[in-house]
């Protein structure tokens, strides 16, 4: 311990930084200063390492090549000894397997999140080298169980938000619509997401090219950047939805984006929670999506859910929210109370926290 804080090591051997990378950031910022000390170890090169850095968080920087990489696993035993860490808490499959066999060697409790519902090679490194495995949804814990992960093992965390930044009350969110030309009766809908095959955005783009016709005041906004970039514009030019698709690129104003919008469509083949689905509840948005992973646990009463890849069921339910206010209304105030209940992100590293303190036997 220093200074009788506990000493919590989080790493990250992902070069990006999306959802998984923004959770670990605010896993760090949000910890309790008077109990808790928290370092990274990323890459050399990562993104994370960046915000970390900025915020000043302490931050150790190596290369980690491959699961097996033996001058990164002295490196780290020599980081666990001389920094005193008292909980190593890792996020992917590289530093899983570096960190959590350093830490089983010294004896340090080890840590390991599960931020994917995509399929695990096997259950060792959640069996056997993590005490306490952290899932961001009940989805993911359960496919863990399947999978032979102990569930006495696994807890859910849901990945929580900053409810102060999306707030639908804030005076100061820019008009989206003004800004991007958009009417006034425009029936706004909104995906933003990594432009990956799985998000399915090409399955909104069918359903939106069936409703054009019964519905020209329809718009879509498609925000985020990916690998699928050019294969999603040459599907709007084939399908003709040049007028009412707009590819926006990155946002750093999620909020504003979001407070545009009539309705927030994520279409997705796999998802393990859908932190854009919270932040579009906590914004009072009507959310459609897939009933897949962890998207129904965020869901709940504040969307209409279906069948993924079933593009008939997305576009009626899209034609059910445009001519109906009143269900929209309800969805609206339900999901952001389920957001302020369920996914403040205080409230995630609250829970994380007692896990921690309870790891380091500092709690009965």
């Amino acid at each position: 311990m220093d200074n009788g804080r506990i000493t919590v090591l989080h790493t990250e051997a992902s070069l990006g930084f999306g959802g998984q990378e923004r959770r670990i950031l605010r896993e760090l910022e949000g910890l309790d200063a008077a109990r808790f000390r928290g370092l990274l170890l990323c890459q050399p090169d990562a993104r994370l390492g960046r915000a970390t850095e900025e915020r000043g968080i302490p931050t150790i920087r190596f290369r980690m090549r491959s699961a097996y990489d033996p001058v990164a696993f002295v490196k780290i035993l020599q980081l666990l000894r001389r920094e005193r860490v008292d909980i190593v808490h890792a996020h992917s499959s590289r530093d899983a397997w570096l960190a959590g066999a350093a830490g089983k060697l010294l004896g340090i409790p080890v840590f390991r999140t599960r931020h994917l519902l995509t399929r695990i090679g096997g259950p060792y490194v959640y069996a056997r080298l993590a005490d306490t495995v952290l899932t961001v949804s009940e989805g993911v814990r359960q496919y863990l169980i399947s999978r032979g992960v102990p569930g006495d093992k696994i807890v859910a965390v849901p990945t929580g938000i900053n409810l102060k930044r999306f707030d639908p009350a804030r005076t100061d969110l820019a008009d989206m619509r003004a800004r991007f030309n958009i009417p006034r009766d425009a029936f706004v809908i909104g995906l933003i997401a990594v432009l990956r095959k799985a998000k399915g955005h090409r399955f909104l783009l069918q359903a939106l090219k069936r409703l054009a016709p019964e519905f020209p005041q329809l718009k879509l906004l498609i925000a985020g950047t990916g690998p699928q970039e050019q294969n999603i514009r040459n599907l709007i030019q084939e399908l003709g939805l040049g007028e009412q698709v707009m590819m926006l690129g990155h946002q750093d104003d999620i909020p504003s984006l979001l407070k545009a919008l009539d309705v927030f469509v994520l279409p997705a083949q796999e998802e393990a929670l859908g932190t854009a689905i919270v932040e579009a509840t906590a914004m009072g948005v009507p959310v459609i999506a897939t009933r897949i992973g962890g998207i129904p646990e965020v869901v709940g009463k504040a969307g209409l859910l279906f069948e993924s890849e079933d593009v008939d069921a997305l576009a009626n339910h899209l034609r059910t929210l445009i001519g109906s206010p009143e269900l929209a209304a309800r969805m609206r105030a339900q999901g952001a109370a389920r957001a302020r209940e369920l996914y403040d992100e205080n409230l995630m590293v609250r829970r994380t926290e007692a896990l921690y303190l309870k790891a380091a036997g500092a709690v009965p």
